[in-house]
C-alpha cells in the first residue's frame, strides 16, 4: 500500500471536503429544482397588459401599462397573488398558514371597469369613458339569477374549447361565480382564461376582487383544448354558519391540479351566475373560440345551510346588447346546464 506524505494527506482531505461541499450544492440544487412546480413557474407570469391590445379596441383613457383581468383594467401594483396556503382576509392582509401575515401596500390608482367607467380605489366612480368603437370589452352572455337567500355553494363542470381561429391580442375568460346585491363587493370566480398571460393558451385562476382597490387571484395552472375543468367556490364553515371562511378552486381534472383561492368574500352572496362569457379586444367573430360554444354542467347551487336549491331560475342574459360584433349570440339553460353560444 502507498504511504503519504502528511502534505499529501492534508490535500486529499481538502479536495475531499471541497467535492464532498459540491456534491452536496448539487444535491440541494437538484432537490430544489424538484421541487419547482409548472404553476409556479406560470405564477411568475405577468398579466396580458392593455398595450398589446390594439389602440382602437380599448375603452378610452385606460393606461396602456395597466393589465387586464376578469375584473378590468387595473395596475399590475393592485393585482396580488394569494398563494396555495395562504388566505386572503378582508383587511387585505394574506395569512400563510404558519400563521405569518403579510399586507400589500394599499392600491393608491384608480381601475377601470371593462367598458372604460373609471372607479376610485374607495369605489367611487370618477369618470366614464365608453368605447364606441365596434369592439367587444367586457361580458358577453350569461345565465344568472337572484337569491332570496344566501348562498353557500356553486359547482359546475366544463370542457376547454377549441383556441380561437384567429389568435391575436384578445383576452377571453369564462366562469361560474357569486357576488353580492345590491351592493356588489366583491365577485368569487373560478376562471379559464385564454391569452390571460399574453401566452396564447389556456390557464385556471381563482379570483375576488376588490378589496380597496385590489384584486386577488391564485396561482394559475396550465389548460388546454378538450380539458375537463371543475370551478368550484364554497363556504367551508358549518351548514348555516355565515362566515368568512371560503375557497375557490378552479381544478383542471385532466391533469389532477387545481388553483385554490382561499379568502374572504365580503358579505353574503345572493347574485348567482351559472355560465358567464367575457372577453376583451374582440371585433372580429374568428377571434372567440373556434368551438362556437361552452356549457357548464352539472351545476350545483347550494344555500348556506347546505341544501340544494332544486331548480334554480336562470334568467338568460345578454350584457352585450346590440354592440358589435354580433356572432350568433345564445343563451340557453336548464336546472342544471348553461349554454352559451358565440
Amino acid at each position: 500500500m502507498k504511504r503519504f506524505t502528511r502534505k499529501q494527506l492534508s490535500w486529499i482531505g481538502t479536495s475531499m471536503l471541497i467535492a464532498m461541499t459540491m456534491l452536496g450544492v448539487t444535491s440541494r440544487m437538484a432537490q430544489a429544482a424538484d421541487n419547482i412546480k409548472p404553476e409556479t413557474a406560470l405564477a411568475q407570469r405577468a398579466l396580458t397588459s392593455v398595450s398589446t391590445l390594439k389602440e382602437n379596441l380599448r375603452p378610452h383613457g385606460v393606461p396602456s401599462d395597466f393589465v387586464v383581468t376578469p375584473n378590468g383594467y387595473f395596475s399590475a401594483t393592485c393585482v396580488q397573488t394569494v398563494h396555495a396556503h395562504e388566505k386572503l382576509h378582508k383587511d387585505g392582509s394574506i395569512e400563510h398558514a404558519n400563521g405569518m401575515v403579510r399586507k400589500p401596500a394599499l392600491c393608491s390608482l384608480a381601475h377601470y371597469r371593462l367598458d372604460g367607467t373609471r372607479v376610485e380605489p374607495n369605489g367611487a366612480i370618477s369618470a366614464i369613458h365608453r368605447s364606441t368603437n365596434p369592439t367587444i370589452n367586457g361580458w358577453v352572455i350569461d345565465t344568472d339569477y337572484t337569491s332570496s337567500s344566501a348562498i353557500g355553494r356553486i359547482v359546475a363542470s366544463w370542457t376547454v374549447p377549441t383556441t380561437p381561429s384567429n389568435p391575436g391580442s384578445q383576452v377571453i375568460y369564462f366562469f361560474p361565480g357569486l357576488e353580492q346585491l345590491p351592493n356588489v363587493q366583491s365577485i368569487l370566480q373560478p376562471v379559464l382564461g385564454w391569452n390571460g398571460y399574453n401566452d396564447a393558451a389556456w390557464t385556471l385562476a381563482s379570483w375576488n376582487c376588490c378589496v380597496d382597490g385590489t384584486t386577488f387571484h391564485s396561482d394559475p395552472i396550465n389548460a388546454s383544448d378538450g380539458d375537463q375543468v371543475i370551478g368550484d367556490t364554497y363556504s367551508t364553515c358549518a351548514p348555516g354558519v355565515s362566515c368568512s371562511n371560503w375557497a375557490i378552486v378552479s381544478t383542471n381534472v385532466s391533469t389532477g391540479q387545481n388553483s385554490t383561492l382561499n379568502t374572504d368574500p365580503y358579505g353574503a352572496l345572493t347574485w348567482v351566475f351559472g355560465g358567464v362569457l367575457e372577453a376583451y379586444g374582440v371585433d372580429t367573430c374568428d377571434q372567440y373560440p373556434a368551438s362556437g360554444s361552452i356549457s357548464f354542467t352539472d351545476i350545483g347551487v347550494y344555500t348556506l345551510d347546505g341544501n340544494p336549491v332544486a331548480s334554480p331560475p336562470w334568467n338568460n342574459s345578454y350584457p352585450v346588447g346590440s354592440q358589435s360584433p354580433q356572432c350568433n349570440y345564445g343563451v340557453s339553460a336548464t336546472s342544471s346546464t348553461s349554454t352559451l353560444v358565440y
